[in-house]
């Protein structure tokens, strides 16, 4: 053999070593990205509120945290400010497996779950860390689940709201000055009824409605939390707060059957780790704004705001609380509540 023949012989042997192991690597790389993208999958997330509000930054926060944590294999498109409905429509995809995961209030959950009504009691929490030590208790989790497999869906978490209390564009300082008042509210009968018992007259209105309403006499003003006074302007024309702190509303997560059964059984512990961090962080976020917006209100606007002694309220909504014992679903959640905050009525 040649010399230089030989030279080429020994170099290929040199190479061909490199290029095999290159070849492999490059082999098993693309072996694995095929294999990531099979299990890999984008998951839709509706809601009627805004990205850059609250729940849609902790929704994004989650959405960022699980698709971190499962290396992309869990992704989700948040459809924000209700482009796939309204919170009934979606929730109904929800049920139907057309959407994953849908964000909805114990008020709008009511209309379709009576027994969630139980959520919208008045001064069924009284505290922050009452709100949060039932939230978070394993007894009430599985009260919910027992609702949620009968009408085709799962919990998942759930986003805090500030106390709510009662703001007026007429002087009301007292418990006395509510009576006769009319009185926006959300559309839940619970609520209905409490504006009643308090004296009230309640007036069911669409939120981005109230402002008008309130400038044209429509109504004298609503029920609703102090953040929610402040970020909507209603502080402009609404000069009085009667602090009643009377329900805490809960913005509640839920996902699909579907969704819970298609990704893994690792992957959906890590989504409900992550989501439930973020409902922990929306209950402290809630208080923080809250006391926050009502400075501002009071800074920038002159908003008045009234201590009152709760209890004449609270008095007034009692037979609220034995009517609700009164049915089989209602009294079941009501009482797992009433256990967890060892009170009775």
């Amino acid at each position: 053999m040649g010399k230089s023949r030989l030279l080429r012989v020994r170099s290929m042997r040199l190479i061909m070593p490199k290029k095999l192991n290159f070849m492999l690597c490059l082999a098993l790389l693309v072996i694995n990205i095929v294999s990531v993208g099979v299990h890999a999958k984008t998951y839709k997330i509706a809601t009627d509120v805004q990205a850059n509000g609250t729940a849609g930054r902790l929704l994004s926060e989650f959405a960022q945290n699980v698709q971190r944590r499962t290396n992309e294999r869990v992704k989700f498109k948040i459809f924000h400010g209700g482009v796939l409905g309204d919170q009934l429509q979606y929730f109904q995809h929800v049920q139907r497996g057309v959407v994953d995961i849908c964000l909805i209030n114990s008020a709008s959950l009511e209309s379709v779950i009576p027994a969630i009504g139980v959520m919208n009691m008045p001064y069924l929490f009284r505290s922050a860390e009452e709100y949060k030590e039932v939230m978070t208790n394993g007894d009430f989790r599985r009260a919910l689940f027992d609702f949620s497999t009968k009408h085709r869906f799962a919990f998942l978490g759930f986003l805090s709201s500030d106390f709510r209390s009662i703001y007026s564009t007429k002087p009301i300082r007292t418990i006395a000055d509510l009576k006769g008042q009319r009185l926006r509210t959300i559309s839940s009968q619970t609520y209905i009824d409490m504006l009643t018992r308090f004296g009230a007259v309640p007036s069911v209105l669409p939120f981005g409605e109230l402002y008008s309403a309130m400038q044209q006499g429509v109504v004298d003003g609503a029920e609703g939390g102090i953040a929610g006074l402040y970020e909507a302007r209603f502080s402009e024309i609404a000069k009085y707060v009667v602090l009643t702190e009377h329900t805490r509303l809960t913005d509640f997560v839920l996902s699909s059957v579907q969704f819970q059964n298609q990704i893994s059984p690792g992957d959906l512990k890590i989504v409900n780790q992550e989501f439930e961090k973020i409902s922990l962080k929306s209950i402290a976020y809630a208080d923080a704004k809250e006391s926050e917006y009502k400075q501002r209100a009071m800074d920038e606007s002159g908003v008045q705001f009234f201590e009152v002694d709760k209890t004449p309220l609270m008095k007034a909504v009692e037979p609220m609380y034995q009517k609700a014992l009164e049915d089989e679903e209602k009294s079941r959640l009501l009482n797992a509540i009433l256990t967890i905050e060892k009170r009775k009525l």
